[in-house]
This record gives structure tokens, C-alpha cells and sequence, in this order.
């Protein structure tokens, strides 16, 4: 029975695969529409639903079904350590907090079915790429049609900047552009069709400029800039037809970059922050100071808890008070003022207190620091994590723990966010993950490497510099031979993941992007693994034969 379901779905797999590639523009806007109405409640409970039908499948059609047991198993402990951990401390949410674990554990799931789906279907590379192509296209026609409606929707929709169609959350969405990008050119160019690559590079870059994001906008540098290097890489001097368009593209990107909705963005920025440092100084001259006076203040008292910390000398620590009353007089009004930032900071202050709150900003009076939302989400989580114990440290805290008065201070930043939530025990099993696939990634360099210069006639006799020109010789037919333009796509999306996952967030965390993810690594570990088996078993036979023929 188990056998003839592996047997249906196996023949199956690609197609299954594209579907669910190409759901999930259907499934965000659906979620755009359900939030309009109230709740997307709906939409979440059919997202979960299809992690819990994707890791179902891989289970049946693995052929190494322990794996999927202990990693279950693993993942099964660990929530049941940290619930004890919280019922210890005192839960405040339970379902909160089986949803972010979900959240945050949908990417391991993925990746491990994803990565079963390439070894047991058939065609389920050209399925994904088929995907992604169909995707950047349903892309344009949601954006484009809430405009055509009459009803736009903007990336920021209080400034009224950039284009956003009917997706509910900019940042999620600019990342899921990024994400597409080298795949659906790479698929466009696989066709061999030039101009279907030509239309769908002009695609992805103008929606990737008109979004908005600085993401967006500085990957078409990233990402124009990487194919033209391994076209040039790949083909020689035949590379211009294919280069010469990205680089183009490139060119004008750049020259237009001042009339970009990230630009408009910046400027728009700016002049929020200069208004800000007329009120931070406004507010300081007022109260009995100024900036200048304050900085000298925050210099002497950073010397004095130096000195203090240095020789332990009493008499000192008068003056350190006497300064910190400074600082706390002439910055009260500046983190509590309506005029300023207390409405910003309000639950800040009565979650932890307004001088431990200027501390954690170290008594900033910068409005770019001051009125950054994403370094007020990293400081809420940085102070909640100070307040916990080792045991809590261990395996992380719950997610209510960063929601004050039903606003939510939960960092943007998603590996920081797993450090938090997670512990120190959780955060290192998952970062295992991203050390097996980077070991894999130099594993199969190495192994490219090793059979360039196995390729390589070797100067049995010859002097230094020919064996040297051979090293480089194999070295360079090893490296062509491992940067191929699919694994330089592939490549090109998960290292951009991690860096959106970082600096953006909304890629480990929200499932929408986090399948975007997972089908890169997935991608990423069959070239680098799947695809190289039967080279690294063939070149350690040659290793083999070659110690027994030397030894006597």
C-alpha cells in the first residue's frame, strides 16, 4: 500500500512541485483580501496546512525515512523543553507561541522535503524553474492590476511611494522579488529563447525599481552584475549577447536612480529626521541644555564608569552620578515629550523604564537612531533577553514576551530573532543547517577543483614555473566547472536570502518567503551534493587505486 502511494506520487512530483510554487502569489493575495475584510486567519491555517502536506510527502517518498524521524524527533524534544521552561516562568501564550515556533521551524521542513522531491522526481528542477518564470509574470498582473482598477497600492502607503499590488506586508514581498529574480532569468535563459530573456531580465528589474526598497533596488546591481560575470565566465568572448543587455540595464538603473521610489523614499527620510533634530534640540534648550553640552556630558561620564570600573576609586563615582543627572534631566523630555518621542517610546518606558530605555540607546540623540523602528524592535529583544535567566537563555523565551498592549516589538531581524527565541541550545541546532550546506557547497568546489587538475596533463619533468601553470590551469577549468550559471543562480537567491534574512527580515519567519528560501537551499544542496555523487565516488576510487599501485 505505502509502496504504491510512494510509486503515484513519485510520477507525480514535478507536477505537484509546480503547483506549489505557483500558489503562493494566489495564496498572498488571498491574504491581502482576508485582511482587508478583518482576519487572514484562513490564509495562515492554509499555509500551515500545506507545511504539514509537504512534510507528509517527503516522509512517504523518502527513501531515508529515519532522517525525517530523528529531525522530528529533535525538533519535538525541543519544543517540549522550552514549553516546561515557559510554563516554569509563567506562559503567557501558548498558541503565540506554537505559531512562531511553526513559523520558524517551516523552513527546516521545507528544505528537508524540498530536498527529497529533487532526489525522487523526475524533472522537478525544470518544475521549479517553470514556477518561478510563472510567478514573476502573476507578480505584474497583481501589481499592475489594482492600478488599472483605480485602487494602487503602495510599498509605503503614508508616503505614497512605490508600486505594491495587492500583497499585504512590502518588506516580505520586496524579499520574495529578490528571491525570484536569478531563477526566473535563469529560466528564461535555459529556454534559450533570447528574446524571452531579454523580456523577462526587463521585467524583473523595473518591478524590483519600482517597488521601492533599497533590497530591491540595490540587487539589480547584485543580480544584473553576477550573470554578467558568469556569462562572461561560461561563454568567452561570446558572452556580450547576454551581458552587454544586464550591463545596460545596469547603466540606466543608475542614472535614474535619483527619480527611484527608493530615492524619493530617502529624501522623504530625511527631512522627517531633520525635523526631528529641531524638536530633540528644541526640547533640550528648554529643559536647561543643549546638544553640544550633553555630548560633553555623555563623554564624561563613558570616561568616569572607565575609571571606575579600572581602580574602583570611590571618590569618583559623585561625579559619575552627578553627570548621569545631567544626562537624565536634559533627555527626559526628549523619551517622554508628546512633541518628541514619547508617544513612540510610551510602552518602552513603562515595560522597562525611561533611564533604562535611554541606556540601551546609550543616550542617543540622533532621530536616525531614535525614530528607527527595526533598532527599537533589536533593543525591546535585547532587554526582555538580559531580564531571563540561564535556564531561559537555554532554550529561548516565548513570543508574547515582545508584545506590549497589542502592538508587536518582534525583531525584523530573523537570525537574531531565532537566537532569542530559541536559546542558545535551539539557535546552534538550527544554524547546524546552514554549516552542512556551506560544507557542502566547498566540498563540491573542492571536488571540481581536484578533477581540473586531474584533467590537466601534469609535467612529469619540467621546471617550477610549469608545474605552476598547471596548478592554475586545473585550478581554472576546476572553478568553470563548478560555477556553472544554474548553481550562480541558485547561488545568487540563497546568499541573497541570508542577507534579506539579516538586514530585512521576513524570510525565516513568514511562510510566504520562507518556501522562496528553502527551494534555494534545497536547489543549492542538489547541485552540490545530489549532482556530484557519482563524481566524488568515481575520484575517490582513482585516489584509491592510486596509493595501492605506490605501495609496496
Amino acid at each position: 500500500m505505502i509502496k504504491s502511494v510512494k510509486e503515484a506520487v513519485c510520477k507525480r512530483l514535478s507536477l505537484l512541485v509546480f503547483i506549489l510554487i505557483v500558489m503562493q502569489p494566489l495564496l498572498d493575495v488571498l491574504s491581502f483580501f482576508l485582511g482587508e475584510m478583518g482576519s487572514n486567519a484562513l490564509s495562515t491555517l492554509l499555509r500551515f496546512g500545506l507545511l504539514a502536506v509537504v512534510a507528509l510527502l517527503g516522509f512517504i517518498v523518502s527513501g531515508k525515512k529515519r532522517l525525517y524521524i530523528v529531525f522530528y524527533a529533535a525538533a519535538g524534544v525541543f519544543w517540549v523543553l522550552h514549553m516546561a521552561n515557559c510554563f516554569r516562568i509563567g506562559y503567557q501564550s501558548m498558541v503565540q507561541d506554537a505559531a512562531n515556533f511553526l513559523r520558524i521551524v517551516s523552513f527546516l521542513v521545507f528544505t528537508l522535503s524540498l530536498i527529497t522531491f529533487f532526489r525522487q522526481g523526475r524533472q522537478v528542477r525544470r518544475a521549479i524553474l517553470l514556477g518561478f518564470g510563472v510567478n514573476f509574470g502573476l507578480f505584474w498582473l497583481f501589481t499592475l492590476l489594482p492600478w488599472v482598477l483605480g485602487m494602487p497600492q503602495y510599498t509605503y502607503d503614508k508616503l505614497f511611494v512605490g508600486m505594491m499590488g495587492w500583497f499585504s506586508i512590502p518588506n516580505a514581498q520586496s524579499t520574495i522579488l529578490v528571491l525570484t529574480a536569478p531563477f526566473a532569468i535563469y529560466w528564461a535563459y535555459h529556454t534559450r529563447k533570447y528574446p524571452l530573456f531579454l523580456i523577462m531580465c526587463l521585467l524583473c528589474f523595473s518591478m524590483m525599481f519600482v517597488t521601492g526598497t533599497k533590497l530591491t533596488f540595490y540587487s539589480i546591481f547584485i543580480i544584473a552584475g553576477a550573470y554578467a560575470f558568469l556569462f562572461a565566465l561560461q561563454q568567452g568572448k561570446s558572452c556580450l549577447r547576454y551581458s552587454l543587455p544586464l550591463l545596460g540595464m545596469m547603466v540606466l538603473v543608475f542614472v535614474f536612480r535619483h527619480q527611484s521610489p527608493m530615492d524619493l523614499r530617502e529624501q522623504m527620510s530625511a527631512y522627517s529626521r531633520d525635523l526631528y533634530n529641531q524638536k530633540v534640540e528644541q526640547s533640550l534648550q528648554k529643559n536647561g541644555g543643549d546638544k553640544e553640552a550633553l555630548e560633553e556630558a555623555q563623554k564624561k561620564a563613558q570616561s568616569s564608569t572607565k575609571d571606575k570600573e579600572k581602580d574602583k576609586d570611590k571618590k569618583k563615582q559623585p561625579v559619575a552620578e552627578r553627570t548621569m543627572e545631567q544626562i537624565h534631566k536634559g533627555l527626559f523630555y526628549v523619551y517622554t515629550d508628546s512633541e518628541t518621542y514619547g508617544d513612540f517610546f510610551k510602552d518602552m518606558n513603562e515595560r522597562f523604564g525611561v533611564y533604562r530605555v535611554m541606556d540601551a540607546y546609550r543616550y542617543s540623540t540622533s532621530s536616525g537612531v531614535l525614530s528607527d523602528f527595526r533598532v527599537m524592535k533589536s533593543l525591546f529583544s535585547q532587554m526582555v533577553w538580559e531580564e531571563k535567566d540561564f535556564a531561559t537563555r537555554l532554550l529561548g523565551y516565548e513570543y508574547s514576551e515582545v508584545v506590549v498592549g497589542g502592538t508587536i516589538y518582534d525583531l525584523e531581524n530573523d537570525f537574531p530573532a531565532i537566537y532569542y527565541f530559541f536559546g542558545y541550545i535551539g539557535s546552534a541546532l538550527y544554524m547546524l543547517v546552514f554549516f552542512y550546506i556551506a560544507f557542502a557547497i566547498i566540498r563540491a568546489f573542492l571536488l571540481d577543483v581536484a578533477w581540473g587538475l586531474k584533467a590537466a596533463p601534469f609535467p612529469r619533468e619540467g621546471d617550477r614555473k610549469a608545474k605552476c601553470l598547471w596548478g592554475a590551469k586545473g585550478f581554472w577549468q576546476g572553478f568553470r566547472q563548478f560555477l556553472t550559471v544554474e548553481m550562480g543562480a541558485a547561488g545568487m537567491s540563497f546568499l541573497l536570502a541570508i542577507i534579506a534574512a539579516q538586514i530585512s527580515g521576513y524570510v525565516l519567519r513568514r511562510p510566504n518567503v520562507t518556501i522562496y528560501f528553502a527551494v534555494s537551499a534545497a536547489y543549492l544542496f542538489h547541485l552540490c551534493v545530489d549532482m556530484r555523487r557519482e563524481s566524488l565516488s568515481a575520484l575517490r576510487k582513482a585516489v584509491l587505486a592510486k596509493i595501492s599501485r605506490n605501495t609496496p
